[in-house]
């Protein structure tokens, strides 16, 4: 007998502009497509494809589940530089633990483990839907302000995470929450959570961005300062499957 789906599918594509930038003259550096499902457990799986053609051009597949509270469960990373491998790395999570076994071409077979709080959400893969999914660890019941994490596990601190992917740590970083904001992108108007990330130990400049208020956290515009100029927008939302939980 066939089954009767009961998860949510949902996908789109961000695209990454820059802006005043010569070499670039339609703007365009990069895009980002992505699939998430969301299960009747309360998991969500959510699979990128990251395509980078500024500086060395990068292309990063991620792979990311996560439970109902957006705790990591497993995590997939893969680094493509140059059309040539550079590194692949599977994660898992518990309450208190944060493992990795891995490859790279200059090391070879790699592995750590890391101690974690089950307060942590989102794991830094640098698809815009962990910055995204960060912001659910947010508490809510505090109305706009900053509150403050520590020791923020990411695959790479390097702005554009094309090194690793290992662990790395932002040894503190903050979240600025202005509150909910109506935003227009290509992709359509979506009510958004408008969130700023603060104060990183890696020197990130400025960076804003908005994401839906409809409890999937999702990616809908980001704007990074100088020197890189950048502007990411979601310009494709296609509801693939309501399902039935």
């Amino acid at each position: 007998m066939p089954s009767t789906p009961v998860h949510r599918l949902i996908s789109g594509r961000i695209v990454y502009r820059t802006r005043n930038n010569p070499e670039f003259p339609d703007g365009i550096w990069g895009g980002e497509h992505w699939r998430m499902s969301h299960h009747a457990n309360g998991d969500r799986v959510m699979r990128a494809f990251c395509e980078l053609n500024d500086d060395e051009p990068l292309i990063r597949d991620v792979v990311s589940a996560v439970d109902a509270d957006f705790h990591p469960l497993d995590t997939y990373v893969r680094l493509t530089k140059n059309d040539q491998f550079y590194g692949s790395t599977w994660y898992n999570w518990s309450d208190t633990e944060g493992e990795y076994e891995g490859k790279t071409a200059a090391q070879g077979r790699i592995r750590d483990k890391a101690s974690i709080t089950r307060a942590m959400r989102g794991f830094g893969t640098h698809n815009l839907h962990s910055d995204s999914w960060l912001a659910a660890r947010y508490d809510f019941s505090k109305g706009p302000g900053i509150q403050t994490f520590k020791d923020n596990l990411l695959t790479s601190i390097d702005h554009r995470g094309a090194t690793g992917p290992a662990f790395e740590r932002t040894t503190t970083s903050s979240l600025k929450y202005s509150g909910v904001e109506t935003v227009t992108v290509p992709a359509g108007t979506f009510e958004c959570h408008h969130f700023e990330i603060l104060g990183t130990s890696n020197a990130h400049p400025p960076y804003d961005f908005w994401v839906t208020t409809d409890g999937d956290f999702l990616y809908v515009k980001g704007i990074v300062t100088e020197p890189y100029n950048w502007v990411l927008e979601l310009t494709e939302y296609t509801i693939e499957r309501r399902g039935q939980f």
